[in-house]
Order: C-alpha cells, then structure tokens, then sequence
C-alpha cells in the first residue's frame, strides 16, 4: 500500500481474528484485516500472541500503522475481525 506524506505514524496494540482460510502466510492474514479498514496504512506487524480457535487465530499483535486524518486508532475496533484496538 502507498503511503501517504498526510498520513500520521502511530503504534498500536490489536487483538483480531485471522480466519484460517485467509489467503498467503499468517502475517498476510493480519496486514488484510488491519487494512481492510479504509485510512489506514500497515508498516510493520509484530506478533505478541496467538491463540487457534475453529474456524480462526485470534492474535495480539503490536503494529505501526499510519492514519489518514480523521481516522483514530478507536475505528479500529469497528473493521470486522479487529476485537480490541488500543495505542501503544
């Protein structure tokens, strides 16, 4: 994903479920949900923990991500699949 010179840089701790069908590895699986949420730019993915479920891994991860303005780290936890999102 491009990222833009008016997005800001910010650190962020995130609990998500990645489904175990999601297409390539798991870090794949983590940048698409994350992403999925419009404004946002995923730099780097650190996995904190993972937990399998059934049909899913629910993962904590630590993230730097950029926000396009009027997006919070709050809207996160709006896209589907993210549980918990919170600054670092």
């Amino acid at each position: 994903m491009a990222v833009h010179p008016c997005h800001r840089a910010t650190d962020v701790a995130l609990r998500l479920a990645v489904p175990r069908d999601a297409a390539g590895d798991l870090h794949a699986g983590i940048r698409a949900t994350i992403a999925g949420r419009d404004g946002v730019d995923v730099e780097t993915v650190d996995v904190v923990a993972l937990r399998p479920r059934l049909n899913d891994l629910t993962v904590t991860v630590d993230a730097s991500i950029r926000l396009a303005p009027g997006v919070e780290v709050d809207d996160l936890s709006e896209t589907v699949g993210i549980h918990e999102a919170r600054p670092r």
